[in-house]
């Protein structure tokens, strides 16, 4: 029943998500081809591209990072000032990431994750990524949990407000991360634990 649920409200974000479009240049053989394909499964060429977008590229592109990200998400409970890249959601709802720099917070809305946002303690460092730019704001957690309701579903929202919030006038792109941690890093998650953090948070506040 908990996957049922959780499969709906999927599809309810996925249909009020934002779109935008693409083309590609195919030859005439190319197009035709992929038409046959298309037609063979009762599907529209654009509905057989978004297919192998997403389940070729989009998914395996998650699941590369996914065991890293939650090997060090498991190495929380320090004493010492954490550091953590948290994403805002855009590409699922703008409204999530609209939500985060307005509010000045570090929100999560899935399960799994939303419950991560109580370990936050006070003082530790938040990065806010948002795909496709790169780092846009970063802050302090106030070390309280607060919960607000999302679609209408009580306390499905879980946020940390994040004192002395800072946004970027500049995003710190993927590529800028990687080369200042000198190594990969998984972007593609949720949330993500920073385990040499400082290095990012003294470079950023050169900038």
């Amino acid at each position: 029943m908990k996957n049922f649920i959780q499969n709906l409200e999927n599809e309810f974000v996925e249909k009020n998500q934002e779109k935008t479009t693409f083309s590609i240049r195919l030859s005439v053989k190319e197009d035709l081809i992929l038409q046959e394909i298309a037609e063979s499964f009762d599907l529209s060429r654009q509905e057989l591209l978004h297919r192998l977008i997403t389940e070729q590229i989009i998914v395996p592109w998650k699941q590369r990072f996914e065991a890293q990200a939650n090997e060090e998400l498991e190495l929380d409970g320090e004493e010492s000032t954490q550091y953590f890249l948290l994403n805002t959601n855009k590409v699922n709802d703008i409204d999530d990431h609209k939500f985060m720099l307005e509010k000045q917070v570090a929100a999560a809305f899935e399960d799994g994750y939303k419950e991560k946002i109580a370990k936050f303690k006070k003082g530790d460092w938040v990065f806010l990524y948002e795909s496709g730019q790169g780092i846009v704001a970063f802050g302090q957690a106030s070390g309280k949990l607060e919960k607000a309701p999302h679609y209408g579903r009580e306390d499905k929202t879980y946020y940390q407000r994040l004192d002395g919030f800072t946004c970027l006038p500049k995003a710190v792109k993927a590529s800028e991360v990687k080369k200042i941690l000198s190594r990969s890093f998984p972007f593609a998650q949720t949330l993500a634990r920073i385990v040499d953090g400082e290095k990012l948070l003294s470079e950023i506040k050169k900038r």
